[in-house]
C-alpha cells in the first residue's frame, strides 16, 4: 500500500535530513517546505522543494496542495519571530488576527496552528516520533555514565522547574546543580540555557540538564531535542549529565549520543516523569526563590532566611541572586558582586550611577527569564525597589524584607510602595499598621539581632586569646560596612583615638569588620597611635564587644548588637560634603 505524499516543513537541524532519508529507504513520495534563514541551505538542492518566509503560511499551503501532500510533518529547529518581524501573507495575518500571537507561548501556537491546517485546511499532522521511532527517548543511560545521588537529586530538582515554565509554557527545560537551579530555558534556546548556566556554576559536582516535553503539549510537534551538539555543549558548561523525558523527547542519532557523553565524562538518561507531576496545579515543584541583598547588614538577613526556609522545607528550596560571603556559605552564587551595591550618598552614587542602572537592567531581565517562586529583596531600597517596578505585572511575587522607616520620616514612602509590592517582612512590631493603611500587606518577622548571639559574647577569652591584659583599655571600633564609610571615619576615628591615649596610655583598640572592607580597613588603622586588632566574623566579633570598656561605632545595625552586649557606645556618622549639602 502506498504511503500518502508527505509534505515536511524543515527548520534548522538534522531531523528533516534524517525525515528525508527515512521516506527514501521507504520510497514514499515526499515535498520540501524550507523555512529561509533557519534550514541548511544545502540540504535540499537534489530534492524536490521550494523556500519560503516565515510569515508566508499561506504560500506554503498553495506549494503543499499543488504538490499533492495530504500528510505534513513538522521538523526541526525554528526561532519564534515577533509579529513585527515578519511580513505575514494573507493567511497568516487572519491566522494572527484570530488567536492572537502575542498572546500565546510556544506550546499554544503550535496547538492553534495544528488545528488550523487540520480542520481549516484539510492535511494530516503526524508526529517525528512515527516516522522516526528509534529516536524517541528510551528509559535508561545512553553511555556507560549513570549518575549518583548527588545528580538524581538535581535531576528531580532541575525537572520541577522544568515543567514549572513548560506550564506556563515558555519552554521546556532547566538546569540545576547541588540542589539549586542555576538557569530555565526561554525562547532563546538549549544554547542560552547553557551559557546562562556555565556563567552561574558553583563550586563542586557539575549540574544536570533536563529536557522535558510541556505539560499538555501537542507530542506531534515540537518535542524537546537533543544530540551530539547538546552534549558537547553541555560539557563546555560543566555540566555532568542529560536527562531527557522518556517517550517525551527525541534523541538525535542515539549511538553517537552516548559515545560522545562516555568522551566527555558525562551521563545521558532518559527518565519516566510521574504522571502526578504532568498534572496541572497536583506537582510538588521544589520553590526557587530569587534573593538580592545589597549590603553586609542584608547579607545577614539573607543568610539567616535562607537558613531558616532550608529548615521549614526540609531542603526542598533553591536560591539563586545576589548577596555577599554570608549567603554565599548558604549556597547562593551571587549574579555579581553585592560589594557593588554598596554605595551610600549622592556624592559617592553619582559617578556609579551607569553602573548601577546597568545592574539594575541585569537584574530585572535575569528574573524575568528565571520565573522564580518569588523575589525577595532586602533592605537597599535604591536598588531593590528599581527591580522591582520593572517585574510589577509578570507574575512574580515581589517581597520586600525590611519596611522603610517611614514612621521616622517621609511617610508617604508607605503609598508609594504599596503601589508594586505584593508584601513587606517588618522588623518591628508597630510598622506593618503603617502600609496595611495604604492596601499592602505586612507581617511583623521579628528583628534578626534578637536572634543572634550578640548579648552572649566571651569577653575574658577574647583578651587572653589575643594578649590582652586585664588592666589595658579596650575600645571597639567600628567605622562601617562600606568603603566610603570606612574611608571618611578611620581618619577622625584615628584622632580621636590619639586624644584618648593621652589620658589611657594603655589604650588598645579591637575592629570587627566584614570580608568586604577588611583590606581598607587594615590599611587605614595601620597609622593609629594604640595597638589595633581587626578581626572578621560574628564570634570574634561578640567576644570583642563583650571584651571592650567602650565602643565608637557607625551609626547602623551594630548600635543594636551593640545594646545587646551591654556595651556602653558613642554612635556617630560623617557624610560627603557634596551629599551634606544635597
Amino acid at each position: 500500500m502506498m504511503l500518502p505524499k508527505l509534505g515536511i516543513l524543515a527548520g534548522g537541524g538534522r531531523l528533516p535530513v534524517l525525515i528525508i532519508q527515512a521516506c527514501q529507504r521507504e520510497k514514499r513520495d515526499f515535498f520540501v517546505v524550507a523555512f529561509e534563514d533557519e534550514a541548511d541551505p544545502d540540504a535540499f538542492d537534489d530534492l524536490p522543494h521550494v523556500w519560503v518566509r516565515i510569515g508566508a503560511v499561506g504560500t506554503s499551503i498553495a506549494h503543499l496542495r499543488e504538490a499533492g501532500c495530504t500528510e505534513l510533518v513538522m521538523a526541526g529547529s525554528v526561532t519564534r519571530p515577533s509579529f513585527s518581524s515578519i511580513i505575514p501573507d494573507k493567511w497568516t495575518a487572519q491566522f494572527v488576527a484570530k488567536y492572537g500571537m502575542r498572546n500565546l507561548g510556544d506550546g499554544n501556537l503550535l496547538k492553534a496552528l495544528v488545528q488550523a491546517l487540520e480542520v481549516s485546511e484539510g492535511f494530516k499532522i503526524i508526529g517525528i516520533d512515527s516516522l522516526l521511532p528509534d529516536l524517541l527517548a528510551k528509559k535508561g543511560a545512553y553511555g556507560k555514565i549513570e549518575p549518583d545521588w548527588q545528580a538524581e537529586a538535581d535531576i528531580e530538582c532541575a525537572l520541577d522547574a522544568a515543567l514549572d515554565i513548560g506550564r506556563q509554557d515558555i519552554a521546556q527545560g532547566a538546569v540545576a546543580q547541588m540542589g539549586q537551579v542555576l538557569a530555565v530555558e526561554d525562547e532563546k534556546g538549549t544554547n542560552v540555557l547553557l551559557n546562562n548556566a556555565r556563567k552561574c556554576r558553583l563550586d563542586g559536582p557539575g549540574g544536570v540538564l533536563v529536557k522535558v516535553k510541556k505539560p499538555g503539549q501537542e507530542h506531534r510537534v515540537d518535542l524537546p531535542t537533543i544530540g551530539v551538539t547538546t552534549v558537547e555543549e553541555a560539557s563546555k558548561a560543566g555540566l555532568r549529565g542529560i536527562a531527557v523525558q522518556t517517550g517525551g523527547a527525541l534523541v538525535i542519532d542515539p549511538k553517537a549520543v552516548g559515545l560522545a557523553a562516555d568522551q566527555a565524562g558525562m551521563f545521558v538518561i532518559g527518565i519516566q516523569v510521574p504522571e502526578k507531576k504532568l498534572t496541572p496545579g497536583k506537582a510538588a515543584a521544589v520553590p526557587m526563590i530569587y534573593l538580592i541583598a545589597g549590603e553586609p547588614s542584608g547579607d545577614l538577613l539573607g543568610a539567616r532566611l535562607m537558613d531558616a526556609l532550608k529548615k521549614q522545607t526540609k531542603g526542598k528550596i533553591s536560591f539563586t541572586g545576589i548577596g555577599g560571603t554570608r549567603m554565599e556559605e548558604q549556597g547562593l552564587k551571587s549574579l555579581f558582586p553585592m560589594a557593588e551595591l554598596s554605595v551610600m550618598g549622592a556624592a559617592e552614587i553619582i559617578p556609579k550611577i551607569p553602573r548601577l542602572l546597568a545592574r539594575i537592567s541585569e537584574t530585572a531581565a535575569a528574573i524575568e527569564k528565571l520565573r522564580p517562586s518569588a523575589l525577595i529583596t532586602i533592605d537597599a531600597p535604591d536598588f531593590c525597589f528599581r527591580v522591582a517596578k520593572r517585574l510589577k505585572g509578570k507574575a512574580i511575587p515581589l517581597i520586600h524584607y525590611v519596611a522603610p522607616s517611614v514612621w521616622a520620616w517621609r511617610s508617604g514612602r508607605a503609598k508609594k510602595i504599596a503601589g508594586f509590592l505584593d508584601h513587606l517582612l517588618c522588623l518591628l512590631p508597630f510598622e506593618p499598621p503603617f502600609f496595611e493603611a495604604q492596601g499592602l500587606p505586612a507581617t511583623f518577622v521579628g528583628h534578626s539581632i534578637m536572634e543572634s548571639d550578640a548579648g552572649a559574647g566571651r569577653g575574658p577569652e577574647f583578651r587572653r586569646r589575643h594578649g590582652i591584659d586585664a588592666d589595658d583599655k579596650l575600645i571597639a571600633v567600628l567605622p562601617g560596612s562600606r568603603l566610603g564609610e570606612v574611608s571618611r571615619l578611620g581618619k577622625v576615628f584615628g584622632e580621636t583615638l590619639f586624644l584618648l591615649k593621652k589620658n589611657h596610655p594603655n589604650l588598645r583598640a579591637v575592629i570587627p569588620t566584614t570580608d568586604t572592607v577588611a583590606g581598607a580597613v587594615r590599611r587605614i588603622t595601620s597609622a593609629w597611635p594604640v595597638p589595633t586588632l581587626v578581626v572578621e566574623g560574628d564570634p570574634e566579633k561578640y567576644d570583642a564587644f563583650a571584651a571592650a570598656n567602650v565602643a565608637l561605632a557607625a551609626s547602623g545595625t551594630v548600635s543594636l548588637e551593640l545594646a545587646m552586649a551591654k556595651t556602653p557606645c558613642v554612635i556617630t556618622y560623617k557624610i560627603n560634603p557634596l551629599s551634606y549639602l544635597v
